[in-house]
Formats: structure tokens, sequence, C-alpha cells
């Protein structure tokens, strides 16, 4: 029998995680398919605890701890782990859930429409945001499924994600929406889901988001940099040059153009400086 199979990301998420486990129970039909992997990486809270619970009422989940606090570490771990590369994978963050029959919903699109990666929008962001996914047939890195015939040519490739490499989900989109740049792949390659989709939880305006949304933005401001040079890297038919580790990106930086490097990205812009310095410091 197929098996649904999710991989869920979850960095201190005792808050959330067990709301998101939940949600995933109720977004299918039958959730004896469920094979439910949940990468709890380098939490220092009761995440762990509370999903060793949960697995103990539900053999449909696995628990794995990973000491690393690291997301793209995380991702490598589950993609070259003991998973069934014949079925197809979803990936999920820790801190979202999903409405009630959603995956069987995303399921029947993504079975109607075969290509490598489906992308459900998310639910609780702006439409602004969800019109850029849609016209640009972007995934967000909260919830995506691969196809197995994408991952088994990520694993034959050895590809991994530089650890340290923040905004996975772009390193993941490039290389399904480029195809590793070996030539056009005839069927869609990102099937965007518009019916339904994670939800995000909305923030408060109060002084903690305030903190986080700065923490944040520096985060975007490294990932953009990173970004850059796994751009080049692909234009150069070198992603296979990709270092293990993400601040050895660096020493590429040099090849790109100023005009990339500091375009207009809005406030994420005024981090740009630091993320730079942090970038050659590290």
């Amino acid at each position: 029998m197929t098996k649904l199979n999710l991989a869920i990301f979850a960095y201190n998420e005792q808050d959330n995680i067990a709301n998101c486990l939940k949600s995933v129970f109720a977004a299918t039909s039958d959730p004896c398919q469920l094979n439910i992997t949940v990468l709890i990486n380098g939490s220092t809270d009761n995440t762990l605890k509370i999903v060793t619970k949960m697995a103990q009422q539900h053999p449909q989940i696995k628990p794995i701890n990973i000491e690393l606090g690291d997301k793209s570490n995380a991702w490598n771990h589950y993609i070259y782990s003991d998973i069934n590369a014949s079925e197809d994978h979803f990936f999920m963050d820790g801190d979202t859930w999903l409405p009630a029959g959603a995956l069987d919903a995303i399921v029947h699109n993504w079975l109607s429409i075969p290509c490598y990666a489906v992308a459900p929008l998310p639910i609780g962001v702006s439409q602004g945001f969800r019109a850029m996914l849609t016209d640009n047939n972007w995934l967000s890195g909260t919830f995506y499924g691969l196809s197995s015939e994408f991952i088994t040519k990520i694993r034959n490739k050895k590809f991994k994600l530089p650890i340290g490499f923040i905004g996975d989900d772009s390193a993941i989109m490039y290389i399904v929406e480029t195809n590793f740049n070996e030539g056009q792949q005839t069927q869609q390659r990102v099937l965007v889901v518009e019916e339904t989709g994670p939800v995000i939880p909305r923030l408060s305006l109060n002084w903690e988001t305030i903190k986080l949304m700065h923490n944040r933005y520096k985060r975007y401001a490294i990932r953009h940099f990173q970004q850059e040079v796994l751009y080049y890297l692909g234009r150069e038919n070198k992603i296979d040059e990709l270092p293990e580790e993400a601040k050895e990106l660096k020493k590429y930086l040099p090849k790109i153009g100023l005009t990339a490097l500091f375009r207009f990205q809005g406030l994420q812009t005024l981090y740009h400086p630091y993320a730079l310095i942090k970038i050659l410091l590290d």
C-alpha cells in the first residue's frame, strides 16, 4: 500500500507540534496510510518528549532526534535515511497545521497532473504573497511535496544542502525548476494547489513579534547572499560544487556582480551590510 510519507521539521516547537500532528491525522480520510517522521533538530525544549508520547499512541509517528539545530542538515538526514524512494514525500514545518481533508485534496490534484513537486499555497499570508507563488509556480518551505522520481534523482546525484544554508525551500525550488540543468522536462515541474494548504498562524503586533521579525530579517539577508551563490553555481553548471557547509560559499561572492548582491529588496535591504560582514567573518 502506498504511504503518505511526511517529514516534519521541529525546532523548539513544544507549543505547536501536537496541534501540527493532530491536524495531519485529520487531513486524510485514511490515517493508516500515514508515515510521519518528525525531525527534531537541536531542540532544547520538550518537543522530543511530546512527540515521543504521541508516537506511543500513534505508530505512524517516528521521532528522530538530531543534535544539530539546522534545517538543511535535517533535510539531508531525511533524504538519505531509509525512506522508500519509490514513493512521494511531503515536507512540513512543525509550527503550522493542515485543514481537514487537505492531504487528500493535495494528493488528488497531484495525481491528475504528474510533476516533480507539488506546492499548496499557504493560508494566513498576504494575497500578494500567494499571487507571487502562483504566478511564478514557486513552492513555499512551509509545506511541499517531492515526487519519487525527483527524490531518486537527488539521491543518484548525491545532492545535499550545505549545512547552515538558510532557505532550504529556495534551493529545492531551484533544482526542481532547473531540473539540475539537464534540459527540459516534458511534464510540469511544480504544481501549485490553490484550494488548500498549510495554515500559518498570524503574528500579533507586540514586542516579542518585533524581536522575532528583527531576527528573521537578519536570517533573510544572509539567505539572500547564499541564494545568489547557489544561482551562480547553477548558471555555471556547477551545482555539484556546493560545499558541505554554507560558510564556504563566501569564496564565490567575488564572482557575483554587485548589482545582484545589493539589489533592493525592501526592508530586508537594510540588513544586507550586517549579513555580508557576518558571512565574511564566519
